[in-house]
């Protein structure tokens, strides 16, 4: 790829580039509570308006699209809960293009690719990556209750669902003391 030559075509066949068309058409089917297949053929009529002759070769398309062209290892495990939900964490997002970026989302178009470099590139402390790293904390690996009752707190205040973080690790270890006696 060219330097800063943005690709808009999959597969030889022009679709949108736009940031906010592919987080609403495509990221948020993706974390849709479709079914796969579901999720596949919507997937497929928004970005090509219909589902093409090569069906797995254009949705392997999208696929490398969305992720810009870094297409997540099937031997990446997937994290036990959804860490990112476009449409429930887009303040988050606005507020840190904003402060970080310099960027007003609700004024600005860019290129999908483009967005998510910018996305990637947000600092650890950013309201969007601290929810992330916060939500993927596996509270079963702090031992200390004080401190895995911090955690819990945080985690329940970026939850994208309400969950009761500390009666669930609780519920798990009385499951594990009980298969072990």
């Amino acid at each position: 790829m060219e330097m800063l030559k943005l690709p808009d075509t999959i597969l030889g066949r022009k679709v949108p580039t736009d940031w906010a068309w592919w987080m609403k058409y495509v990221g948020q089917v993706l974390t849709s509570s479709l079914l796969w297949t579901e999720k596949h053929d919507v997937i497929l009529l928004n970005v090509f308006n219909e589902i093409p002759e090569n069906e797995a070769g254009h949705f392997d398309g999208v696929l490398d699209f969305y992720f810009c062209g870094d297409i997540p290892s099937a031997d990446d495990p997937a994290p036990p809960e959804k860490l990112l939900d476009w449409k429930k964490d887009a303040l988050r997002i606005l507020g840190d293009f904003r402060v970080y970026a310099g960027i007003d989302l609700t004024r600005t178009r860019m290129h999908w690719w483009e967005f998510m470099a910018v996305f990637n590139s947000l600092p650890p402390d950013s309201q969007i990556k601290f929810a992330i790293q916060h939500r993927g904390i596996n509270l079963g690996r702090i031992k200390d209750p004080q401190e895995r009752e911090q955690y819990a707190r945080i985690k329940r205040a970026v939850a994208l669902e309400k969950i009761d973080y500390e009666a669930e690790y609780d519920e798990a270890m009385e499951r594990m003391s009980m298969s072990a006696g």
